[in-house]
């Protein structure tokens, strides 16, 4: 429709007429600008955050953002990036997060868009929580269960453990239950257990912080083997203690806490008992003939301690001197009289020198030295022509013989000497006796012959060898009930499992067999206990702060105790040392 005309009149008149009649002076409509619209916010992302995080990112969530538009953190505009009418984005500022706190979160527009303000909600900055600690493992009870068995509780004992800790089977979680920060405990069902073998036992801590403990080892024993149980130390020797009925354990720094220690062990139940600080590096242990002390070498100290039993408390101390090139002597080897409880033979040495053995063979009465050493490798001040390698050391039943091997050369010498109340007298060498390297031997009172570690038997009355077992390893010989063990590998066993085989000890006849698996390591040391008992160290090369470096193994049982064959057994493959000793400390040494 064609607009109307208007005429020249006043404008006021202009103006009334063009309202009342629908026109404008430019024929165009209205121009009036909307009033602005105030921001609105409806949610933050976060809502809250932990007091000293870093790198967050604020995002508001609402309706009527323009361009321009600023984030307000306790009313004070901030840097805002626009991302659309809906949506705003700050960054958190470590000065915003720095303590626990409720921040006001709003909007406020530019001026030429009005100026206006959102309501705000409220941000919290909450305190950082308390970081969870590392827990600690250190014992299962029961520490084996049976083959077979049904549904089993196992309780873990240990330290720093919280409501969130996770028991972990074979690195598996499993259901456990939080009696309290040093006990948790587990049910394991017949599946787990059903086959024989071992479990290694876990916890872990959730973070923040926390992290996972030394894994523990749970026999599941095969049937007949009931006596088989695992303490998880790693010990550098043991001893039996027939007297006070206990074993008695070199523990190394390695061992944590605990480290630098002897401490006492109840094979029966596997309970560890009484433990005293014991100098720097542990190792060799040997009982005094009737239990009075115990002596234990100090690597780190160049001496051996004496302690007074059964408390083992702290006695003399015995430095063993130095070598004027190679340094300060350990003890390679360290026996005991077999008569008189103040009297201990050392056999001295420098690891890492070869040959290790040059500081010879010392007797202390009560920490002096008789005079009259037996010469090593450098012949200064000693009896002998020096030159010879005195490795392993046996003492005869009565105090009055000292016998030695050469397990460093391959002369292989076997050697035998008065002992006089000065020291030593003149020494017989017998050539090529020995077995092998790194190999201990045994005297039994009994026979009133030696056993090599490599299956050799010798008489000490004019060294010779006079039989041979078909096995190798660490040897026990038992003449008292006419029978010898040896811990080795069968041909074509796995990685970890180890064998333990008894012979008839006059007969040289195989008797039976024991299998160990998943041995942390290799074996070092092993020993006879009771009536029915036998145990054995191991050392492992694999250090890492969960991976254990070496465990005690209990064994006790029919298979102890059996001195013959049953008829119609199988045949079994006999056992071999297969594997080489870790450091010096790993040589076997006769108990």
């Amino acid at each position: 429709m064609k607009a109307p005309l208007c005429r020249v009149v006043p404008f006021a008149a202009c103006l009334l007429l063009l309202s009342s009649i629908g026109c404008s002076p430019n024929n165009s409509g209205s121009n009036s600008t909307p009033p602005p619209v105030a921001p609105a916010v409806s949610t933050l992302s976060p809502t809250s955050i932990v007091a000293g995080s870093l790198g967050k990112t604020l995002t508001v969530t609402g309706s009527n953002f323009v361009p321009g538009s600023e984030i307000t953190w306790n009313g004070t505009e901030r840097a805002t990036l626009y991302v659309s009418s809906t949506s705003l984005q700050m960054a958190l500022l470590p000065g915003d997060l720095s303590s626990a706190t409720t921040a006001q979160v709003g909007v406020t527009d530019p001026p030429d868009a009005g100026g206006l303000s959102s309501g705000t909600l409220p941000f919290s900055v909450s305190a950082s929580p308390i970081p969870n600690p590392i827990p600690v493992l250190t014992s299962l009870t029961p520490l084996s269960v049976q083959v077979g068995s049904s549904q089993t509780s196992i309780t873990l004992n240990g330290g720093n453990f919280v409501t969130g800790s996770i028991v972990t089977w074979n690195g598996q979680a499993v259901t456990s239950s939080y009696q309290s920060s040093s006990i948790l405990t587990v049910q394991i069902p017949a599946a787990d257990v059903a086959a024989a073998g071992t479990a290694q036992i876990a916890v872990v801590n959730p973070s923040p912080g926390g992290g996972t403990s030394t894994s523990l080892t749970l026999m599941i024993n095969a049937v007949g083997a009931s006596g088989l149980t695992v303490v998880n130390v790693p010990a550098n020797d043991l001893a039996w203690d027939a007297v006070n009925q206990s074993i008695y354990l070199s523990l190394p720094s390695l061992a944590g806490t605990n480290g630098n220690a002897v401490q006492a062990l109840n094979p029966v139940t596997g309970a560890l008992g009484t433990s005293t600080f014991a100098g720097s590096e542990p190792n060799l242990l040997s009982v005094s003939s009737s239990s009075k002390y115990l002596y234990a070498s100090l690597d780190g100290g160049a001496s051996v301690q004496r302690f007074a039993l059964p408390g083992l408390t702290p006695d003399i101390s015995i430095p063993l001197g130095a070598d004027s090139f190679d340094g300060p002597y350990v003890a390679l080897d360290l026996q005991a009289s077999p008569v008189a409880d103040g009297t201990v033979a050392v056999v001295r040495g420098t690891p890492g020198i070869s040959p290790e053995e040059e500081g010879g063979v010392q007797i202390y009465d009560n920490a002096v030295a008789r005079p009259n050493a037996l010469c090593g490798f450098i012949e200064i001040g000693c009896s002998g022509t020096g030159g010879d390698l005195f490795n392993s050391i046996q003492w005869n039943s009565t105090g009055t013989e000292m016998f030695a091997l050469n397990t460093e050369d391959t002369g292989f010498d076997f050697y035998t000497v008065p002992v006089t109340a000065s020291g030593f007298g003149t020494v017989k060498d017998y050539g090529g006796v020995a077995s092998g390297f790194s190999e201990g031997f045994h005297y039994d009172s009994t026979t009133q012959l030696l056993y090599t570690d490599g299956g050799t038997i010798i008489n000490p009355v004019d060294g010779t060898k006079v039989g041979q077992f078909n096995a190798s390893g660490i040897a026990v010989p038992d003449g008292a009930n006419g029978v010898i063990f040896f811990i080795g590998q069968q041909s074509g066993a796995i990685n970890g499992t180890y064998t333990i085989e008894s012979f008839d000890i006059n007969r040289y006849t195989p008797i039976g067999t024991l299998a160990v698996q998943d041995v942390v390591g290799t074996p070092t040391h092993m020993i006879r206990w009771g009536s029915n008992g036998l145990a054995f160290t191991s050392e492992s090369n694999n250090i890492s702060s969960t991976a254990p470096t070496g465990q005690v193994y209990l064994v006790s049982g029919s298979f102890v105790s059996t001195k013959s064959r049953e008829p119609g057994a199988p045949v079994a493959k006999d056992v071999h040392r297969t594997w080489t000793a870790h450091s010096s400390k790993s040589i076997p040494k006769q108990k």
